[in-house]
């Protein structure tokens, strides 16, 4: 009984400690890729930024143009007077939920104010979000962290990032990071610590993916 317990918190702990990273993912922060210089505009099918497909239309690849979240380089979503798709392809785990953590910003250079994007798995399960300029420059862009969950349907998901505005001036993106989820809030009231497995049981039953806001 006593070796029967140590392995089970064993695997417990294995399934847990998969809750900090995707190992597969690569350039997070698109820091390798070809030298953007001040900034470079990358267009659908073109490889500037190493394992990022952009899809369609255009964006701009930044270098020393304006402060990144992390490292020295990001994202304008909108390259040249239209807007763009960037993609990753990343390994998962059928029903396993994942977390993706993001920075987001705005170009502030030019309208509109309001800077829409959205994420998605597998062109599914999307989410949108929004960066409202003003405040932020490009010495300071006053970056903000944002969270989306998904839920795998394959063995590799899809994972992409799109502007939902047009013109030069889109949502500013750096620093993803990919993780398996192991938390859920319980009837919105209780965190729970969980395998990837409960965890897509007590979604099903209606709780929601992570920690409960604080009250």
């Amino acid at each position: 009984m006593k070796k029967l317990l140590i392995f089970a918190f064993t695997v417990l702990s294995v399934f847990l400690s998969l809750g900090h990273t995707v190992s597969a993912q690569v350039n997070i922060s698109f820091e390798t890729g070809t030298n953007p210089g001040s900034f470079t505009t990358v267009y659908a099918s073109q490889t500037n930024i190493t394992n990022w497909s952009v899809d369609f239309g255009s964006v701009d690849y930044i270098g020393t143009y304006w402060q990144p979240s992390t490292g020295v380089r990001s994202i304008d979503l909108n390259g040249q007077n239209q807007r763009g798709q960037i993609s990753q392809i990343i390994p998962t785990t059928t029903g396993w939920t994942y977390k993706v953590t993001f920075d987001l910003s705005g170009n502030p250079d030019g309208g509109p104010t309001v800077k829409f994007m959205s994420v998605s798995a597998d062109k599914e399960q999307t989410q949108f979000y929004f960066y409202i300029i003003g405040n932020n420059t490009r010495v300071d862009m006053q970056w903000e962290p944002n969270t989306y969950h998904f839920t795998a349907n394959f063995p590799i998901t899809f994972l992409s990032f799109t502007s939902q505005i047009t013109g030069f001036y889109g949502p500013a993106l750096d620093n993803i990071n990919v993780s398996v989820e192991t938390q859920v809030c319980h009837q919105l009231e209780k965190t729970l610590t969980l395998s990837p497995p409960e965890v897509a049981v007590h979604l099903a039953h209606g709780d929601t993916p992570g920690p409960c806001a604080e009250k």
